[in-house]
């Protein structure tokens, strides 16, 4: 079982058809309009409800900041490839697809994965080893939009771009030191775009396999941007460019 904490993200794991929730755990005592609803839903889908005091809630959390309200569910359920190819933005003209290479951090994870979704990606891959999973940390860093993108979970990257490439993808690297300006990037395509861990950035096999590398264009000179960051400002590059080119109807 999984422990999902907070407000938001429990409200909108109870807003989905399916929620993957077994229990929601309230602290006795805690009030306002937000865990009524919460509890109000979980009643309507049969959700059991457990009161309980908030110190039990606080060692089952690890003393996180839970807002007074936990979910237990089963374990995250990745998604297959697959999915992803079918699973492209509302009213995207091309795909979108985010390749993640060593991603350590969950709250990296979480916020990336939140803006992916926000910006209209077919969805996530990340890979099985050295990097961070789906967790209860990544889950509330992406206001629950983990339930909403399809996140695909590979054993191999190289084969992973490989067979996105057969699909007509072509791959996108950013890198802070080697990579063309942004802004002069054709995205007019189906688009994978890797972004490499926060130490090292992206790993020289995967960098090989990219067709093009690019850079955030930066008024003053630093070493790198942090990797949640820069991919909300390349994925909103690409959201932009293809609604001023009319990509976007």
């Amino acid at each position: 079982m999984e422990i999902i904490y907070g407000i938001n993200p429990i409200k909108i794991l109870l807003k989905q058809p399916k929620t993957g929730l077994e229990k929601v755990i309230i602290a006795s005592g805690r009030g306002g309009s937000a865990l009524t609803e919460i509890i109000e839903a979980a009643r309507q889908k049969n959700i059991p409800l457990e009161f309980q005091t908030s110190k039990y809630i606080d060692e089952l959390s690890g003393n996180t900041s839970h807002q007074g309200v936990l979910g237990l569910t089963r374990a995250f359920a990745y998604s297959e490839l697959d999915d992803l190819l079918t699973n492209r933005g509302p009213q995207s003209g091309f795909d979108l697809i985010l390749i993640l290479d060593s991603i350590m951090d969950p709250q990296n994870l979480g916020a990336i994965i939140r803006t992916s979704y926000c910006l209209g990606a077919n969805g996530v891959v990340i890979p099985a080893d050295r990097a961070a999973s789906v967790t209860a940390t990544v889950i509330k860093a992406s206001a629950g939009s983990t339930s909403q993108l399809p996140i695909v979970r590979v054993t191999n990257l190289s084969q992973t771009i490989d067979y996105l490439k057969e699909k007509e993808f072509w791959v996108f690297g950013a890198d802070a030191h080697e990579g063309g300006n942004l802004e002069e990037m054709d995205f007019n395509c189906n688009v994978a775009l890797v972004l490499g861990g926060e130490a090292k950035g992206i790993r020289p096999l995967v960098k090989k396999k990219c067709d093009f590398l690019l850079s955030v264009p930066l008024p003053r000179s630093f070493d790198s941007l942090n990797v949640s960051v820069a991919a909300g400002i390349i994925q909103y590059e690409i959201f932009n460019r293809r609604r001023r080119t009319k990509v976007i109807c």
